[in-house]
């Protein structure tokens, strides 16, 4: 028993090493895994925000397409009103008011941004960069808003398309779609500046590679 134990005693060191030697495997194997799927994942967020600046670039091109179509759709409406307000002030009833509508609004994609937040890549993202999408997207909710009011505005004028409107009829329709249509315009404005100012702050500073 006693040159069994003295014999283990001398071996403890080999063991000992093999067994550090399996413990180093074990974790060199979890390092390059990690490693790799590190590197993977800053690839993705590479190719996440290729595609979110992409996107931004499209509904960049999309506002700055209708902000003169609003304009013009504004300044008829305003002209129309000050017609139609005119007859109501000399008690005229004027049903030959009529308003041609015109207007498309912006189409703003959000998918690309979506994916890339609900991604692994995400903690990948230059802080910085991420910063200044998300306030260009939380501008998007708002301006969203004011346009579904809009559409509900325009809905309501077209159910009366082609009856005859009398002045007082006519400012009481139009009147509130003026007014949404004036924030829009703000709206629209400011979501067109923070993405031109986002196209530029993404030129000065590139993905990193």
């Amino acid at each position: 028993m006693g040159d069994a134990g003295a014999a283990l005693r001398r071996k403890f060191p080999e063991i000992a090493l093999e067994a550090a030697m399996v413990v180093f495997a074990v974790v060199a194997a979890f390092g390059v895994e990690e490693w790799r799927e590190t590197r993977q994942l800053r690839q993705f967020a590479v190719v996440a925000r290729n595609a979110v600046e992409t996107e931004l670039a499209e509904n960049l091109a999309e506002f700055r397409t209708t902000r003169p179509l609003l304009t013009d759709l504004m300044a008829q409406l305003e002209a129309q009103l000050e017609q139609a307000h005119r007859g109501v002030r000399e008690g005229r009833a004027d049903p030959d008011v009529r308003l041609a509508l015109d207007l498309r609004l912006p189409r703003a994609s959000t998918a690309a941004w979506r994916v890339a937040q609900a991604s692994q890549a995400a903690p990948y993202f230059d802080y910085d960069w991420l910063i200044q999408v998300s306030r260009v997207y939380e501008l998007y909710d708002g301006y969203a808003d004011v346009r579904r009011q809009v559409v509900s505005d325009l809905g309501r004028i077209l159910a009366r398309r082609g009856e005859e409107t009398t002045s007082a009829e006519f400012v009481e329709v139009v009147e509130p779609l003026n007014g949404n249509l004036g924030m829009l315009s703000v709206l629209h404005g400011e979501v067109q500046s923070a993405l031109e100012n986002l196209m530029e702050f993404s030129e000065r500073r590139p993905a990193p590679r």
